[in-house]
């Protein structure tokens, strides 16, 4: 297992470090050691390239910038007459890390062929293991989820998904893209046992550790006109702890239902929503919750966050043998007391989370819909019966979450004082009521608490069922509408529900809202729509 150190660390001495944090505070700036301190377009002067890769503690941007490992040196003033040399009016000078710098050298353009050499000829693969390696320790450091490697003919743009939002942090040269790629998935993953082609899809997952914890990503590419695209989640990141289904952001009533669902001895419990809506995390949090006494085996592909309690079985779909569905059998035969199938993907799965329900066994499972209720239209669409899903013995509890952004409460405004808003608060006070726009607040500009995002993190938006008799009723005659119907005159809180009360709690920005439950008017939550 390949590991990561801190860079800062790895490469500069305390005196070293020392050093360039005084010239950054006589400079009244900062020392430099990440692309996100950068402005994403201002990449390496072409002209000094080749005197800077000769150097190797300094580099040349195209505004003239000047960053180097040793500020105060001759080595700056040669570069400043150079330069004038050249006819470039030299700028600011900063302070940077000698693992920043190379980072940027490494994406410079190469002038004549070597500009045009492709990674699979010659690479220096130590070279962009650590450039692999700062990325994904920067991404860790700033709470990512996904980097996503766009490489085209000319460009390579690195994209990073925070709190579910995607934002640029880097263009690099067209030829470090590939190489970073080809490293990945040649020298960093589980099974290396063929090159990178980006001709065609690939995944696969990686490996690493930083600082003594254990982080698990997973890789997937496509080939894309002009090159392809290569996408990194991160899945694991050495927590010390899951995370509680409170914490997640589950009311005390859903989780008082869920938590009664895994004391059940048998029947399923479905965890579903779109991709990236926390499926997973939550799905370990419940299998936290199993008793110790029982036996716990989770199917996974691949397995993402470690439980000491259980034994976790990763499947391989490319072999039919491993399979979600056939490993799911075989663990029927290891006198299991809970199973985990970490997907349903298809009509052989979901065949054996019903026969470890009937055959008394407690199934936890994960699923794509939209709603709670469309679990039901989804498993009659992948062939189970609604005869044999209403049986008392199968359907327990089914979830269906989403994630809010959380508003930073260090930056946030309230919602009235928000022009951006402004336009839109009469058609929300109409539905919300006045109390609710009152004590509701607005994304702020941003602040050094949240990286200028506005943003803390995000919650759990969740709509959660108890399959009672009347429920099964409807689900034997697949009437989903008059199943939700039944469930609002009980009280059920539905997404638009639940998104109101983040609203009034003041933790959820009114248009984060509507990006998870839709426009907040009354044209929308009317039962009939008037057309104008």
């Amino acid at each position: 297992m390949s590991e990561i150190t801190d860079p800062s660390k790895e490469e500069l001495s305390v005196d070293h470090m020392n050093q360039l944090e005084q010239y950054a505070a006589a400079t009244r700036t900062k020392v430099l050691a990440s692309q996100a301190d950068l402005d994403t377009k201002d990449k390496v002067m072409d002209e000094m390239l080749l005197w800077c890769k000769e150097q190797g503690n300094i580099v040349v941007l195209k505004s003239a910038t000047i960053l180097s490992a040793d500020p105060t040196s001759r080595t700056v003033q040669n570069c400043k007459s150079l330069m004038l040399s050249k006819g470039i009016h030299p700028a600011q000078v900063y302070a940077a890390t000698p693992a920043f710098i190379g980072l940027i050298i490494a994406s410079g353009h190469e002038e004549g062929a070597a500009k045009k050499q492709k990674v699979e000829a010659t690479v220096s693969f130590s070279d962009q293991q650590r450039h692999l390696r700062d990325l994904v320790y920067e991404a860790v450091l700033q709470g990512v989820s996904d980097i996503h490697i766009q490489v085209r003919e000319t460009y390579a743009k690195i994209r990073m998904r925070q709190h579910g939002e995607l934002r640029l942090y880097a263009e690099w040269s067209e030829k470090l893209g590939r190489e970073i790629a080809s490293v990945a998935f040649n020298k960093e993953t589980d099974h290396a046992t063929s090159h990178f082609n980006p001709l065609i899809p690939q995944d696969a997952s990686m490996p690493l550790k930083i600082q003594g914890k254990d982080i698990r990503l997973r890789l997937a590419s496509v080939p894309a006109h002009g090159g392809f695209d290569m996408v990194m989640r991160i899945l694991a990141t050495g927590e010390e702890r899951l995370k509680t289904l409170e914490e997640l952001g589950y009311t005390s009533n859903q989780v008082e239902i869920i938590k009664t669902a895994i004391k059940l001895p048998f029947g399923a419990i479905i965890v579903a929503g779109p991709t990236g809506s926390g499926k997973t995390t939550t799905l370990a949090s419940c299998m936290d919750l199993v008793e110790p006494t029982q036996k716990l085996y989770s199917i996974e592909d691949p397995v993402e966050k470690v439980v000491e309690a259980a034994t976790q079985v990763p499947v391989n779909t490319e072999k039919e043998d491993r399979s979600f569905a056939s490993m799911g059998r075989a663990a029927l035969r290891m006198d299991p007391d809970v199973i985990i199938l970490g997907e349903m993907r298809d009509e052989d799965t979901a065949h054996v989370m019903v026969r470890a329900s009937i055959t008394g066994h407690l199934v936890l499972t994960t699923l794509h819909t939209n709603r709670a209720t469309a679990i039901i239209t989804r498993l009659v669409d992948m062939g189970i019966s609604p005869v044999l899903l209403s049986d008392s013995s199968v359907l327990r509890c089914l979830i269906c979450q989403r994630l809010i952004p959380v508003v930073c409460k260090h930056c946030a405004i309230p919602l009235r004082n928000s022009p951006k808003h402004f336009p839109s608060i009469a058609g929300w006070e109409a539905v919300l009521g006045a109390d609710v726009i009152n004590s509701a607040f607005a994304r702020g500009l941003g602040c050094d608490k949240c990286n200028r995002t506005g943003v803390s993190g995000r919650s759990v938006c969740a709509e959660v069922i108890w399959v009672d008799e009347t429920g099964r009723q409807f689900i034997q005659k697949s009437d989903t509408l008059g199943w939700e119907k039944y469930l609002l005159e009980n009280n059920w809180l539905d997404f638009h529900g639940r998104a109101v009360q983040l609203i009034k709690e003041g933790k959820c920005d009114p248009f984060d809202a509507e990006k998870v439950v839709g426009p907040i008017n009354a044209s929308t939550t009317a039962n009939v729509y008037k057309y104008q």
